[in-house]
Formats: structure tokens, C-alpha cells, sequence
């Protein structure tokens, strides 16, 4: 009987999410840009010190992947998968440092929409390379139009250090992403995202061997409000919710528009920013004011998105 009810509403779950799974994507991409302005407003309003304190609780956060290991989907990964992992780890806090440092800087609104045109480049160059998959069709139109966006905002929006941090940050989100694949590759799902977590977490403390970084990080640990630390946890709590969503519309619908959706974070950062500016002017500073602003904003952003749709359509 209760074998029966359960697969009963197993199976409309199903149908709900498989009719649905265009909208579990919009809600990510919604939720993904909330987390982003959340950050952006963490780091540069100082309210947890070095970009480094921030990546540090992050990365440190996925110690609560420990709660799989009671259901036995874990088990000892071989040497290719410790090294993966030590490669996940390495490019992702590197990658995270360098995200949340432009963050200080530049607009949430520009760093974005560049970071992940960097991302889905640098993601399809170690792709053919590392995984031997083939160029998507429209290939050369996709490129020429991530590359304009990137380079409109760049070039307008940016400073020199910003522009370093968002392209190496973007070049290591990339390898990051594709050395993660490797690993799925090589083993389960749950085996894979065990380990990879566990070495995000290795690596984050091991930014501690650092005095400097140490001394920051048990600083801000002592002087911090509780709201921040309650704030950079729910923070995280939204983002695995996305994650979960996005999770959960992949099953149930296509990869491909799934992907190219991902344009829908920007044009969400960018209402974002034109509100938050105006209704919160003490807390986000995103430059929207003038016209000009927002004319560079909305066309390098419209670049990027096109970008993104023809690439994975």
C-alpha cells in the first residue's frame, strides 16, 4: 500500500517537473542572480573582510556533502580521481578568489555577463581538448559574438586589474568545470561529487598555511555580526537550491536550451542592478544611472546572451 502510494506520487512528481522543467530553469537562473548580487554586495561592502575570507567560507561550506556517506554511495576513489579532484579544487578556489576580487571593483552587472562568456570559451577550448568533443555548429558566430561582448565590456567598463581577474578568473571556472567532467567520466555521480567537494574543502583550508590569510579569516570570524554569517550561509543555501533545480530540469528536459538559457542570469543581474540601485543606493552601487551606462550594459550583454544561444542551439 504505501510501496504503491510513494511510486503514485514518484510518478506525478515526474510529470510535474518533465511539463515544468522550463520554469525550474527560469527560477534557477533568477535564484543565480540574487546569490550574485548577494555576493557582490558581501565583498565589496567589506562586510567579510578579503575576498580570500569569502572564498574560504564557500569553499569550506561543502563539508555538508559528508551527510551521503551513512547511504553507501562513496567509495575509496583511485589515484586518477584523487589528482582530478586536487585539480577541481586547485582551479576552483583560484577561480572564486579571482571572482569575488573583480567583485570589489567593478559592477555585478559587468563582471558577470564577461566571466561567463570567458567560462563557456575557456569550457569549450579544454572540452575539445581534454575530452576530444567536437566544436558546436554554429561555432564561429557564437565565438565572434561572445568575444564582442566580452571585449565591449571590457574594454569600457573595466580597469586593467578587473580585466585580469575576470579573464583568468573565467579561463579557471572553465578547466575547473571540465576537469569535474573527467571525473564523472571516471566514476558515479555521487562517488565524483563526493570527492571533488571534500577537495574544495582541502583546498580552502589550505589557503590557512598563509599567516596573512589565517589571521583574516579568524578576525573576521571573531568580529563579524551574526546577520553577515547568517547571510553568507543562506547565501550558499540558494545557490545549492539552483544547483538542485537546474539538477532536476536536466533530467526532465534539453540540455542544450538548458544551457543556452544561462543568458537569462544576465538579463535577470541586469533588472537586478537597475533596482537595487535605485531602491538600496547605500548597499549597491551598480553604475545605471547615466545612459551611456546602461546603452554599453544592455548591448554587451545582448552579445553575450546571443553568444550563448547559438551555442548550445
Amino acid at each position: 500500500m504505501g510501496g504503491g502510494l510513494g511510486q503514485k506520487i514518484q510518478a506525478v512528481t515526474n510529470y510535474y517537473l518533465f511539463m515544468n522543467w522550463l520554469y525550474l530553469v527560469i527560477i534557477a537562473e533568477f535564484i543565480s542572480a540574487i546569490v550574485f548580487m548577494v555576493d557582490k554586495y558581501l565583498v565589496a561592502s567589506k562586510a567579510v573582510g578579503r575576498p580570500v575570507v569569502y572564498a574560504f567560507y564557500v569553499g569550506i561550506l561543502s563539508i555538508v556533502v559528508l551527510g551521503v556517506l551513512p547511504f553507501g554511495l562513496v567509495s575509496i576513489p583511485s589515484l586518477d580521481i584523487i589528482l582530478l579532484s586536487a585539480a577541481v579544487a586547485i582551479t576552483f578556489v583560484s577561480s572564486t578568489i579571482f571572482l569575488y576580487s573583480s567583485l570589489q571593483t567593478a559592477d555585478a552587472s559587468d563582471v558577470a555577463p564577461v566571466m561567463g562568456a570567458v567560462t563557456a570559451m575557456s569550457t569549450l577550448g579544454f572540452s575539445v581538448w581534454l575530452l576530444n568533443t567536437g566544436l558546436p555548429h554554429n561555432f564561429l558566430i557564437s565565438f565572434a559574438l561572445l568575444m564582442s561582448g566580452t571585449f565591449l565590456m571590457s574594454a569600457f567598463r573595466f580597469d586593467a586589474k578587473a580585466t585580469f581577474l575576470v579573464i583568468f578568473g573565467g579561463i579557471l571556472f572553465g578547466l575547473s568545470s571540465v576537469c569535474l567532467k573527467m571525473i564523472f567520466n571516471e566514476t558515479s555521480f555521487w562517488n565524483g561529487f563526493f570527492w571533488s567537494r571534500i577537495a574544495n574543502v582541502a583546498g580552502v583550508l589550505a589557503l590557512l598555511i598563509w599567516p596573512a590569510n589565517l589571521r583574516a579569516i579568524i578576525n573576521n570570524a571573531k568580529t563579524s555580526k551574526a546577520r553577515v554569517k547568517y547571510l553568507v550561509v543562506g547565501n550558499k543555501a540558494l545557490a545549492g537550491f539552483a544547483f538542485l533545480l537546474t539538477l532536476a530540469a536536466i533530467k526532465f528536459g534539453d540540455v542544450s536550451v538548458i544551457n543556452a538559457l544561462d543568458g537569462l542570469h544576465f538579463v535577470f543581474l541586469l533588472i537586478l542592478a537597475f533596482i537595487l540601485t535605485y531602491a538600496l543606493p547605500n548597499f549597491f552601487h551598480e553604475a545605471v544611472h547615466r545612459r551611456h551606462n546602461r546603452l554599453k550594459k544592455i548591448t554587451a550583454s545582448a552579445l553575450i546572451i546571443a553568444g550563448f544561444i547559438l551555442m548550445f542551439i
